[in-house]
């Protein structure tokens, strides 16, 4: 047997500023690579880092920057002394890095990455361009020129020469549907979704932020070209610009496209049959694609499809960015278009002209159509989220929207994909003469990419699994250009869900930058409800825990410190006499679900959630060098706890009542949100306080409030040891109908990602796409397993598995140092734990109290037990602990 070759395994996973195609670097360029060793308890001493203009260079070892070793074990959010001073803006670079570990040994580098800083010249007097729209008396028509196809000119390029080609796009007129607005091909590849939602009052400025996005192009050019974009804008300012800049291997940057009278256009308007009825909601209302295939374009986007016929593109007049505005790079990784076949997909045909599929899971996005009809003929089309009780789709969401259409189909091929965002799993088809197939249609979602391997998870509930599963599908479907609540309906971000999908998301993705795009805006943009502000605080100390990046909490200082001043005209509601704040927030929503809760002038949930918000901003306060206001947020929290507790804790009964009125009478009432909000964010005593508020939230075993407020009860059940009764409630199989249970989510509600509420019953104007309802993913991860950073970065972080009756836990997670995987097993009298390290990482496993920690590792590792034998921390590297 040939011994295994002990070397030091090169870097990967490698990132700028959170990105694996940075484009938006400015001087100072974050890096983070993940760390491999076959050695338990290596550890990186030494880095260096190498940067060349082009990867020839970079092969041959013509460097531009070498860091030379630098002593460090850190391998996230590192700054390179230095640097900045080689970098321009606008240009191209590429980067490797190599480690030495504690061992002497020294890795390979690492394979290459390259970044794009930010350019300073982008759109300087250039305009965008659209399509010709009819007038009447002077007046554009409302209803044309709201969807266009557009082509450049073919253009040639010596593949051979280039290095990177990188196409650089943004659209406007789009902002009052709330989406993207374009989608964007190059020789009839799909290459991307742009650009991203501007974000109103930039880092606290007067300006809006008009993002663009840019895409690595280079692996789909060839000798010869075309850039295809069909895009759709429904303002006055609707326009287009792009831009193809070549990074030559001669080191020359050329631009050798941009946005031009020279471009072809198409109105799409009969294509898409844009007569002026939208589908709607509240808060916007997009084109309805009353698809026209005598005038769709079929294979409009490929290099040999003839446009002679389409029209010569026209400036939009209006200037791109105006004089309220500001150009900047987007901050996290481009949507795509994502094909999705489930392997569930089916299709039932209903009657001779009638046919329902399914698509096996829900769709935020379009679709992609392929159907050969034998004849010309008109069909109808009815998307949706349900399906009626007689099996027919319902095309009239319960949120608002009317997915209601009708496709006029040619004899023989029919191919083409729309464009619209919206939420479905079902289409209808009546009226079609001849056969259909589920695989005339696929979901063409919209998405940032997502790696499905870095999350998993399997234990001996299958329900527990199925749960798992329906929170991961909701945040890989839902990933778009920010985090919203749903985009069926609002499509707007909120800090309350952000709480829910940015945590589930941690445990799921190593991609974290979308997370921190969301944290970022919120700030800026912040919600109604006055606790979610609060949680935008909570959100970005997690945004430093799990990244090891202080530039959130530096950058942003000041507003979060804001967050604080909730009371009227952005004052300090912290009554100094009392010791309590004044004012409210969501408690719940709908607001049938807050279980009666009684308002008064000092709230029990409000001030929960600032004593743990006051507590998180004390050590914000301590990152950020603010000693003074370390010491005065850590002082308010002890206050308001000391207070909620005098005032408004019922010893006698294990709860905590609703509030207190001016006179500082409490009310007798105690909805069990109070108690969970107090429970969750740590206002006890004692373990003993802890107990009796946890037999009061767990509700002997029933979920109270909504989907979205069993977060906070099922974190404080965790938190303080009662993971027996969340598992309990998570694990509920009563699948009836409006059962407040994830079985009758799943298998009554038959949802595939997150819904808003736990049925039509408890809010009937619901969406089956919120993913404020993910909370089993997180749960499953941070609290059963308990798998949570101790330190940033992942340098320290806890292990804490409460099984509760289960006998087999088995999680992967991703981490900023890299992959985490743990296994639990119950083998007869015994307790077995397997735990994967990750290089330049260390893990506390905690064991429950009482237990006796047997070995690890058959007893060949030298360990350091903690108190009462109860936990142990380990290095890197691959262990075994049995304990009993």
């Amino acid at each position: 047997m040939t011994a295994a070759i002990d070397r030091l395994l090169q870097p990967t996973h490698l990132n700028v500023n959170l990105l694996g195609f940075a484009y938006n670097v400015r001087k100072h360029p974050r890096f983070s690579w993940w760390d491999h060793s076959n050695r338990t308890g290596s550890v990186q001493t030494a880095f260096e880092v190498v940067v060349s203009k082009r990867l020839h260079e970079l092969a041959n070892r013509d460097y531009l920057f070498d860091s030379g070793w630098i002593a460090s074990d850190q391998n996230t959010s590192v700054l390179i002394p230095k640097l900045s001073e080689f970098l321009d803006s606008g240009n191209l670079y590429y980067w490797q890095v190599r480690i030495k570990d504690n061992f002497g040994r020294v890795s390979d580098f690492s394979q290459s990455n390259k970044f794009i800083c930010e350019s300073e010249t982008l759109v300087k007097k250039n305009h965008g361009i659209w399509t010709n729209t009819l007038k009447q008396k002077g007046q554009e028509l409302p209803h044309l020129g709201n969807v266009v196809f557009m082509r450049s000119p073919k253009f040639t390029l010596s593949t051979l020469d280039v290095d990177t080609a990188i196409l650089t796009a943004f659209s406007r007129g789009n902002e009052p549907v709330l989406t993207q607005g374009f989608d964007l091909y190059v020789n009839g590849t799909s290459i991307g979704v742009g650009s991203a939602r501007p974000q109103a009052h930039y880092e606290g400025s007067d300006k809006t932020a008009i993002y663009y996005n840019s895409y690595d192009v280079t692996d789909v050019l060839a000798d010869e070209n075309v850039i295809g974009v069909l895009a759709t804008g429904q303002s006055a300012r609707r326009a287009f610009w792009g831009q193809l800049n070549v990074y030559l291997n001669d080191g020359e940057k050329k631009t050798i496209m941009v946005t031009n009278e020279n471009w072809k256009v198409l109105d799409g308007s009969n294509a898409f049959g844009d007569y002026g009825v939208r589908m709607r909601s509240l808060y916007f209302g997009m084109v309805t694609e009353n698809i026209n295939m005598n005038d769709y374009p079929q294979n409009w986007a490929s290099l040999d499809y003839n446009d002679q016929a389409w029209s010569q593109a026209r400036y939009n007049s209006d200037d791109l960015i105006n004089e309220t505005e500001a150009l900047y790079p987007y901050r996290s990784e481009n949507s795509c278009r994502i094909v999705r076949n489930e392997p569930t997909k089916a299709i039932i045909k209903r009657g001779p002209q009638d046919y329902v599929i399914d698509l096996g899971k829900e769709i935020i996005g379009s679709l992609r159509v392929r159907i050969h009809s034998t004849q010309a003929q008109r069909i109808n089309v009815a998307m949706g989220e349900q399906l009626e009780d007689n099996g027919q789709v319902r095309h009239h969401l319960a949120c608002g929207p009317d997915y209601v259409e009708t496709w006029t189909l040619i004899a023989g091929d029919n191919n083409f994909e729309t464009l619209q965002m919206k939420n479905f799993r079902y289409i209808e088809i009546t009226g079609f003469i001849g056969n259909l197939t589920a695989d005339n249609f696929e979901g063409w979602a919209i998405a940032q990419s997502f790696d499905e391997d870095e999350g998993a998870f399997h234990s001996d509930n299958e329900l527990l699994n199925r749960e798992y599963e329906l929170s991961k599908y909701t945040i890989e479907a839902t990933n778009q250009d920010v985090y919203v609540d749903s985009q069926a309906r609002e499509r707007k971000p909120y800090e309350g869900d952000l709480l829910v999908n940015g945590n589930t998301s941690y445990v799921l993705s190593s991609h974290y930058s979308l997370a921190r795009h969301s944290i970022d805006y919120l700030l800026d943009d912040p919600t109604w409800p006055e606790d979610y502000k609060l949680f935008n605080v909570e959100m970005a100390w997690q945004d430093y825990l799990y990244t090891n990046d202080q530039t959130l909490l530096n950058n942003r200082y000041a507003v979060l410190k804001e967050k604080f001043k909730r009371g009227q005209h952005g004052t300090d509601n912290f009554d100094e006499q009392v010791g309590l704040v004044t004012g409210d927030g969501l408690i719940d929503w709908p607001i049938r679900e807050r279980d009666g809760f009684i308002e008064g002038k000092y709230n029990t949930p409000f001030n929960a959630i600032y004593y743990g918000a006051y507590r998180i901003m004390s050590q914000i306060a301590s990152v950020t060098s603010h000693s003074e206001d370390q010491a005065f947020y850590a002082g308010r929290a002890a206050t308001i706890k000391k207070q909620m507790i005098h005032y408004l804790y019922d010893s006698d009964r294990g709860v905590y009542e609703d509030s207190l009125d001016e006179n500082l009478k409490a009310n007798r009432h105690a909805a069990h949100h109070s108690s969970a909000y107090a429970l969750c964010y740590g206002m006890y005593e004692d373990q003993a306080m802890a107990d009796k508020l946890s037999r009061f939230v767990a509700n002997d075993g029933e979920f109270i409030g909504s989907v979205y407020f069993i977060y906070f009860m099922l974190k404080g059940l965790i938190n303080t040891g009662h993971s027996e009764d969340a598992l309990r409630l998570l694990t509920n199989p009563d699948n009836r109908k409006d059962q407040k249970t994830f079985a009758a989510i799943l298998d009554n509600l038959k949802a595939t990602i997150a819904p808003e509420a736990w049925s039509n019953y408890y809010k009937p104007n619901l969406t089956l796409s919120h993913p404020w309802g993910a909370t089993p993913g997180l749960t499953i991860v941070q609290g059963i397993m308990g798998i949570v950073p101790l330190k940033p970065g992942f340098d320290l972080f806890r292990l804490r598995i409460q099984p509760g009756q289960l006998k087999r836990l088995e999680v992967t997670t991703p981490s900023s140092k890299g992959i985490i995987q743990a296994k639990f097993i119950v083998e007869r009298q015994q307790k077995k734990i397997s735990i994967n390290v990750p290089m330049n990482a260390k893990v506390q496993v905690e064991l429950p109290k009482g237990s006796q920690l047997l070995k690890v590792n058959d007893g060949e590792e030298d360990i350091q037990p903690g108190l009462e034998n109860s936990h142990v921390v380990l290095p890197s590297g691959n262990y075994v602990i049995v304990y009993r």
